[in-house]
């Protein structure tokens, strides 16, 4: 049985993201190490159009370039992804400007009160 392989070249469990200002990172990197965008290209086994439009912002490199350039160039253009939260947490959570959220105290009273039906807690 084969295993279907995981886009991008990730591993299980390994959500990565591209920073921000990876163009500007890699065109940094590359110029000062005195490399052309068509020797960066050679060296990492892409297309010199490719490094353009990666350094103009143009192009998202997939994981797997992305990891080739962070390794020839030493720069980090991966960081791991912020998970979304799930659509039954978001309604809990604070929007700016909006009410202060719920407290862990709120979310554990909600929680007593659906394990106990309409019971809730009596007083002595």
């Amino acid at each position: 049985m084969r295993r279907a392989r995981r886009p991008g070249g990730s591993l299980p469990g390994e959500d990565l993201e591209l920073i921000e200002n990876y163009g500007e990172l890699v065109k940094e990197a590359r110029v000062r190490m005195g490399l052309t965008q068509e020797e960066l290209a050679s060296q990492v086994g892409e297309k010199a159009t490719v490094i353009k439009k990666i350094e103009h912002g143009e192009f998202k490199p997939s994981i797997d370039l992305a990891r080739r350039l962070e390794k020839f160039l030493r720069i980090r253009l991966l960081v791991p992804a912020e998970e979304e939260p799930s659509s039954e947490l978001k309604k809990y959570l604070a929007k700016p400007g909006g009410p202060r959220g719920v407290s862990l105290g709120d979310l554990l009273k909600k929680r007593r009160e659906g394990a106990l039906g309409d019971q809730g807690f009596k007083d002595g």
